[in-house]
């Protein structure tokens, strides 16, 4: 399996090398802490346990072989061996299949799982349609210990350029719109909120606004 390494310059002007690669069944512990890091309000509403166990299945997911959480759609960055960022973006077209081999999956947590798929529906609520010809920024999320080194801005670019090279028209991502520091970020590289979504029936589980934030494609 081939690795590409990208590089980020920290204040100091020293470099920093991060290998970059799939995502692989064997990261799941690292993925599933970073994927819960990345909006633990979501998650704890969505699987109402403690982080330690909602992680654990999120673990499970990550190691399935398909879905939206599944090791097979993220790309992984490491620092001296260890998982430190993921994403996961695609064209919009995949995203009812990836959002079906979901719900399959759910139904082999060890949980019930009529209350899995009714949160599930729940949340959904949270986010705007994505258009047939834009590209799906669905995860970016880099290890607390290692921001600050420019990573999330490469990572992010080079989704853009990615997405740009394959013709579509626009990049679209959830942010949540109780992370002000998520939202300064996208809005630095060149997103903007077009559509803010309020579900009340989750506002008194802490959950706030998603953003739908977009970056516009020449």
């Amino acid at each position: 399996m081939t690795e590409t390494v990208l590089v980020s310059k920290v204040k100091t002007m020293e470099y920093i090398e991060f290998p970059q690669r799939a995502g692989r069944a064997a990261d799941a512990r690292a993925a599933a802490a970073l994927i819960y890091q990345a909006d633990a309000p979501f998650y704890d509403y969505w699987f109402a346990l403690t982080p330690e166990l909602i992680q654990t299945n999120l673990a499970l997911l990550w190691q399935a072989g398909t879905g939206a959480y599944s090791h097979t759609n993220h790309e992984v960055w490491t620092n001296k061996g260890n998982v430190i960022a993921l994403a996961s973006h695609y064209p919009a077209e995949r995203h009812g299949q990836l959002a079906t081999e979901l719900a399959a999956q759910l139904d082999l947590l060890p949980l019930d799982a009529t209350i899995l798929h009714r949160r599930a529906a729940e949340l959904a609520y949270l986010f705007a349609h994505i258009p047939h010809n834009a590209w799906y920024l669905r995860t970016l999320t880099v290890s607390a210990d290692l921001r600050g080194h420019g990573l999330g801005g490469r990572i992010l670019r080079d989704i853009v350029l990615m997405a740009d090279a394959a013709g579509y028209n626009a990049v679209h991502a959830d942010v949540d719109g109780g992370n002000p520091g998520a939202v300064k970020f996208y809005t630095r590289h060149g997103f903007e909120v077009i559509a803010e979504t309020k579900v009340r029936a989750l506002v008194d589980h802490d959950l706030p606004a998603s953003l739908r934030m977009v970056r516009w494609l020449a």
